[in-house]
């Protein structure tokens, strides 16, 4: 049927890695605040309030959004208990992997 142009053509598998590794050099390469407006749009165009559906890329786009608020709390946590430091592996435990584990 793809020879008679009934369907397309098979696509070509995408190299996670590599793809990984050129979509977080170019982010790095953005500046701070074109990031930030350009992130929130692309989340806008991925998941939002009133989704019929979610898929498995939805759910991870969600758990980036999830990380962030969470991140804040745990900031402002610190800040209350007059703190200014804190490790990577209890930010880690409060924060990263109860969400990753969803």
């Amino acid at each position: 049927m793809q020879k008679e142009g009934i369907l397309p053509p098979d696509k070509a598998r995408l190299n996670r890695k590599k793809f990984a590794r050129e979509v977080m050099a170019e982010f790095g390469e953005m500046d701070v605040f074109a990031a930030d407006l350009y992130l929130r749009r692309a989340i806008g165009c991925m998941v939002s309030e009133d989704m019929p559906r979610v898929s498995e890329e939805q759910v991870g786009v969600l758990k980036l959004l999830k990380i962030a608020v969470e991140t804040q709390k745990f900031m402002k946590a610190l800040e209350a208990e007059g703190r200014t430091q804190y490790t990577i592996g209890e930010y880690v435990d409060k924060v990263v992997l109860p969400i990753r584990s969803l």
